[in-house]
């Protein structure tokens, strides 16, 4: 099942990065807006290995659809099921029991909070959101327990620090990788290595 996305930010850089990576026939919708805004079924929502909701994004969702319980749920999910710590690439998905929005989907940018600027984990952080998603999906019996509608904001750029053109560039291979299944770039280390080195330094 084809999965709609909306690329949601507050920021005119990251929206304009964002358009110069994902081209419209792509069918990806991106919005400069705020994301608890967006008609969707599920919230992508940029975290910490730990799962404590301090700041941006996460605050807003834990403030606005979980009345100030999602650390606790978080943390919970975390102990239990990735030892109390989920790395960056991983994610989980969270049912909110709200009427705004049925699910948010985990995804760590950072280990813990601080400057991830010069690191794939914009990229890794995508491609997990992706993947979980789709995981969902297959395992999913029931139509109305799938999800069909994800928005996703700026990954790693505000705590993180990493610049928008760089987070675009890593959240469009991702992408690219998943969604379009085009794996060119991977087929050999040579050229791992060289867009490993393009996804950290890309400016």
């Amino acid at each position: 099942m084809a999965v709609a996305l909306t690329l949601c930010d507050r920021s005119d850089e990251m929206v304009r990065a964002w358009q110069r990576y994902f081209p419209l026939d792509l069918g990806v919708r991106i919005v400069k807006g705020n994301i608890l805004t967006m008609p969707v079924q599920a919230l992508a929502v940029p975290a910490n290995s730990f799962g404590y909701t301090d700041g941006g994004v996460d605050l807003a969702i834990s403030r606005e659809i979980f009345d100030w319980q999602l650390q606790e749920r978080l943390r919970a999910i975390i102990d239990r099921q990735f030892a109390g710590e989920v790395l960056v690439g991983q994610a989980f998905i969270v049912a909110t029991g709200s009427h705004r929005f049925k699910y948010v989907v985990v995804a760590p940018t950072m280990r813990v909070p601080g400057d991830v600027s010069t690191t794939l984990n914009a990229y890794l952080a995508m491609r997990g959101i992706l993947l979980t998603i789709d995981a969902h999906n297959r395992e999913s019996h029931l139509d109305e327990e799938r999800i069909t509608s994800v928005a996703v904001p700026g990954l790693g750029t505000g705590v993180g620090k990493m610049p928008p053109e760089r987070a675009a560039f890593q959240m469009y291979t991702a992408y690219r990788s998943i969604i379009l299944s085009d794996l060119e770039w991977t087929r050999s280390l040579e050229k791992q290595v060289e867009y490993d080195r393009k996804m950290r330094e890309r400016i």
